[in-house]
């Protein structure tokens, strides 16, 4: 009891300026975003594959390149004549070194040059067009990617926030039992004096009080774990947080089929499923522009020579064309592998969407079960209000015992905490229904 005062007592003397700040649910949904760091790196990748497809819809403009040498061989190039000037020599009986050296120089050995390319793809079969699509569904996917961690963890920062706000409330109702506990000992001190009743229940009073300390001790440090989560999942250290958003009862729940629809639509893996499945398809034409030929607009200007080959000239402009003729049938069996591929998706999505209006229904489920629970609880505190009522009456007029009294205490704290952990599961069940239906946010909503 006096480690307990004395943890009281430090919580009531600390300064005010050093209180948490308070915190709406809305809040730690924004503090959510801004400071988990997994969140943002999985935003930082759906940035990556932004700037990727911006940069491949450059395949669709010519390529424009600079390009500089400088070629230095060992002599310089000549036509060699000699041979004809030998057989001339023998032929008319002269000395062949009289006739003098007849190779003529074509290129020096030093050759310097600086030219602008062009390589512009006019028909590459869809290929291009393809690929693009192809990045743009990319940029898709990390989105989808990105709201599926963001949805999982807003039903994780409902679980813990809720969680937070459940021990602070079950704190209460054991902060109640402790009162009623030493209410009731003071009472039973006060009759045992005046030989009402016998020394016993004064010890079973006594006990009684010893076991609410504890429990409260207990939950303090369930409220200490459950805020040390939440302030981690924010992102955030060292923050006093008070937590204004208080467990609610799910109301205005629309119909069954609604979330079954929503769920068919936006449940992340589906729309996942949907954008590899259109990714395929860009695959495919991808495969096949592979079977036709690639057409290329090319062309060269020499901006600066010296010693420029006789072969080449000072710009030329033409048309490209390549086909692969035989790659021991890569390009086939890559096209079969993308239709392969296609139906497999198709099949998974169509089971993934039968599954989801399973799990819907079990989480629209859980939310009415909870509601009932919350309703017949409601009727069994009043209930149990009464019963200690008479029985605290009874032992002020001798008729029950201290442990009378104390299990009517426990048995109404019992039922108070069974109500919060009804309200707590409702919360958390609408929460992972939203979290199916592909828009956590939702859940918003509910708490205004």
């Amino acid at each position: 009891m006096k480690r307990l005062n004395t943890l009281l007592f430090v919580l009531i003397i600390i300064p005010f300026s050093l209180m948490g700040q308070s915190l709406s649910f809305s809040e730690a949904v924004e503090n959510l975003k801004q400071g988990n760091k997994k969140l943002k790196g999985f935003e930082k990748q759906a940035e990556v594959a932004h700037l990727n497809y911006q940069a491949t819809k450059g395949l669709y403009f010519p390529k424009i390149s600079l390009n500089a040498n400088y070629i230095h061989m060992n002599d310089n190039l000549y036509l060699n004549f000699n041979k004809y000037r030998n057989r001339l020599a023998n032929f008319i009986g002269l000395n062949a070194g009289i006739l003098g050296d007849w190779r003529v120089q074509f290129q020096e050995q030093n050759i310097s040059r600086v030219s602008a390319d062009l390589v512009w793809p006019v028909f590459t079969g869809g290929e291009i067009r393809a690929g693009i699509k192809a990045n743009k569904l990319k940029v898709n996917l990390a989105d989808a990617e990105t709201n599926k961690l963001e949805n999982t963890l807003i039903s994780n920062l409902v679980e813990r926030y809720f969680q937070t706000q459940l021990a602070k409330e079950v704190i209460n109702v054991r902060k109640q039992v402790l009162d009623a506990a030493k209410k009731h000992l003071y009472n039973a001190e006060k009759l045992e004096k005046n030989g009402i009743i016998a020394p016993i229940e004064t010890m079973q009073a006594k006990t009684a009080v010893a076991d609410a300390e504890r429990e409260l001790l207990s939950t303090l440090k369930d409220e200490e774990l459950a805020k040390t989560t939440l302030i981690g999942l924010m992102g955030q250290q060292n923050v006093q947080l008070d937590l204004i958003t208080p467990l609610f009862e799910v109301r205005d729940l629309k119909p069954l089929t609604y979330y079954q629809n929503l769920a068919k639509e936006n449940y992340p893996d589906i729309v996942k499923a949907r954008i590899k499945k259109e990714m395929t398809k860009q695959n495919k034409a991808l495969k096949k522009g592979k079977f036709i030929p690639d057409v290329a607009i090319v062309g060269k200007k020499y901006l600066y020579t010296e010693n420029l080959p006789i072969t080449e000239p000072d710009w030329y402009v033409g048309v490209g064309m390549k086909v692969d003729v035989f790659e021991g049938l890569k390009k086939i069996k890559e096209y079969k592998q993308a239709t392969a591929l296609s139906q497999s998706i198709d099949l998974i999505t169509t089971q993934a969407q039968v599954d989801i209006q399973t799990l819907v229904k079990k989480y629209y489920t859980e939310i009415l079960k909870q509601q009932e629970q919350i309703e017949s609880l409601e009727k069994s505190i009043s209930f149990a209000k009464e019963v200690v009522r008479v029985r605290n009456k009874a032992f002020k007029e001798g008729f029950a015992t201290s442990v009378d009294v104390a299990d009517a205490n426990l048995y109404l704290a019992s039922i108070k905490i069974k109500r919060l952990k009804a309200l707590f599961e409702s919360d958390k069940a609408l929460a992972n229904l939203l979290e199916t239906c592909g828009d956590s946010m939702l859940f918003l909503n509910f708490t205004r």
